[in-house]
């Protein structure tokens, strides 16, 4: 069924991964001139214990510039250079005391990304900034029931007003509330939008983010008592491949579409024996919502999923335990070189970096954590197969992925009371 549309090509090789140190990490090379700079759009808070740190790698070894907005205009700024080790941190605290708002780096070459870590005396959450505007994205993974705070932050960093309608579907249907439709986001301004008052006790909730005038970049914070995670909308596709860490598969796969019928797709598994294709196929419901159990492959180990689907889906890898809370998007395609951005500013040294090699051949794969004085560590990874690389000690502001194949890394920060999921941000091949 879903062989007829779009077609698999993909050899399950097993092997034994090897581990291999590098001395010395590639340095930045400097910046070229770009005229605008590019940006990023950051979900940031600052107040009510909770503190944002921004994390931003680059390529280039240049300057840029991150500001903190809200009501119409910058509350604070601050310039900073990347450096030779492409990398910089900055903390939101040094630029604005502002609660829950929104940052934009400028940043000093396209080959950049950024990324925001919220720290809360009992939760972490993080996510990468959203580098492109889309006019229609989707958004799941989160819930009304009772005891749950699900809000959606509307960020609007350029200069002209922007409109924006959601279209929400749940089990109980399609939400017709007045609250979803023509909201207006002021110019440099964001705005939370709290689907627990608006929408209370939805226990599956699509949502399809449609920017009618302007431009709006938009992410989920799903907070269960003290903990929250943090995730951004993504705009939906064919194809997505979704890292889990060892000790994920208790969480679950969402698959969200904003199409009015119903989306058909394959759900296949990389697991320890290599791939297995056609391990589910099913429906997701015309606007809706469907929800796997990888409790269901009983993997201890890091593994991996991918869905291809007849229409286009947006896809979610969500936990919730007594380890934490996390949400992040899958990714809706491959690469040789990836930026985890915000990796490793997290105190304590625990967390690791998941990498699934998608392609048909082994790839060695290069982690560098960038910092002051930064380091790599060299593996090779099996075709068909996910290693979970585990943090290097002493900390990052960020962290890269590369080697020559079809690459996905996911980023995972662990804390005494809370833990973190971020999918990378991929670098076009030179």
């Amino acid at each position: 069924m879903i062989r007829a549309f779009l077609a698999l090509t993909l050899v399950a090789l097993t092997g034994v991964v090897l581990v291999m140190p590098v001395s010395e990490p590639p340095e930045a090379e400097p910046a070229a001139a770009v005229d605008p700079p590019p940006v990023a759009v950051c979900p940031v808070e600052e107040g009510s214990g909770r503190s944002t740190t921004v994390g931003i790698a680059s390529t280039a070894n240049g300057d840029g510039r991150f500001t903190a907005f809200a009501g119409g205009g910058p509350t604070g700024s601050t310039t900073f250079s990347t450096g030779a080790s492409g990398s910089v941190a900055i903390a939101l605290a040094d630029v604005a005391a502002l609660g829950t708002a929104a940052g934009l780096a400028e940043l000093p070459g396209s080959g950049s990304a950024a990324g925001s870590l919220l720290m809360g005396t009992e939760s972490v959450a993080m996510d990468a900034c959203v580098s492109t505007p889309v006019q229609q994205t989707l958004l799941a993974g989160g819930t009304t029931v009772s005891d749950v705070q699900y809000q959606i932050h509307l960020m609007n960093p350029y200069a002209g007003e922007a409109v924006v309608d959601l279209i929400v579907q749940s089990e109980s249907g399609l939400e017709s509330v007045p609250q979803l439709r023509g909201i207006s986001v002021p110019s440099r301004s964001s705005l939370l939008l709290d689907l627990s008052e608006i929408l209370p006790g939805r226990e599956t909730l699509s949502i399809t983010i449609e920017t009618v005038n302007g431009s709006v970049m938009a992410a989920g914070r799903y907070g269960v008592g003290a903990d929250v995670a943090l995730w951004h909308s993504v705009a939906p596709a064919l194809d997505w491949h979704v890292p889990v860490p060892a000790g994920g598969s208790g969480g679950d796969l969402v698959i969200s579409t904003g199409i009015a019928a119903e989306v058909e797709y394959q759900l296949d598994v990389y697991g320890p024996e290599g791939v297995v294709e056609a391990y589910q196929e099913g429906v997701v419901p015309a606007r809706g919502v469907t929800v796997v159990s990888l409790g269901e492959l009983g993997f201890d180990v890091a593994s991996a999923m991918r869905v291809v689907s007849t229409q286009p889906v947006a896809v979610f890898l969500r936990t919730a335990s007594e380890t934490g809370l996390a949400v992040t998007s899958g990714a809706s395609s491959t690469a040789s070189r990836w930026f985890l951005p915000g990796a490793g500013l997290a105190p304590g040294d625990t967390g690791s970096t998941v990498v699934l090699n998608a392609g048909i051949d082994d790839v060695t794969v290069v982690v560098t954590a960038h910092r002051a004085e930064s380091a790599a560590r060299q593996f090779v990874v099996p075709a068909g197969t996910v290693v979970e690389v585990p943090i290097v000690e002493g900390g990052a502001n960020a962290y890269s992925v590369r080697g020559e194949g079809a690459l996905v890394p996911l980023s995972v920060t662990a804390t005494p009371t809370g833990i973190a999921y971020s999918i990378g941000v991929p670098l076009l091949d030179e």
